[in-house]
C-alpha cells in the first residue's frame, strides 16, 4: 500500500479538508501571538503631517487655557 491509498483509507474528504482548516487557523493564531510587536501597534498612516513635539505643545496650551477659563 502507498501513502496516499493509506490517507485516503483512513480519512474522508470533509476530515481532510477539517484537518487543514484548523491547522491553518492555529497557524495564523500563533503567528499572532509569536510576531514581534515594535513600539507598540499604531493605526493610522503617520505620512509626514505628525509632528509629536507640536502637537504635545499645542495639547498643553490648550489645556492651560481651559484650566485658565475654569478658574
Amino acid at each position: 500500500m502507498n501513502f496516499k491509498r493509506i490517507v485516503y483509507a483512513l480519512y474522508k474528504r470533509r476530515e481532510k479538508i477539517l484537518i487543514l482548516l484548523v491547522g491553518l487557523f492555529f497557524g495564523m493564531l500563533l503567528g499572532i501571538f509569536i510576531a514581534p510587536v515594535k513600539n507598540g501597534v499604531t493605526i493610522g498612516s503617520y505620512n509626514g503631517n505628525f509632528d509629536k513635539k507640536r502637537d504635545e505643545e499645542e495639547f498643553n496650551e490648550d489645556l492651560a487655557m481651559e484650566m485658565g477659563e475654569l478658574r
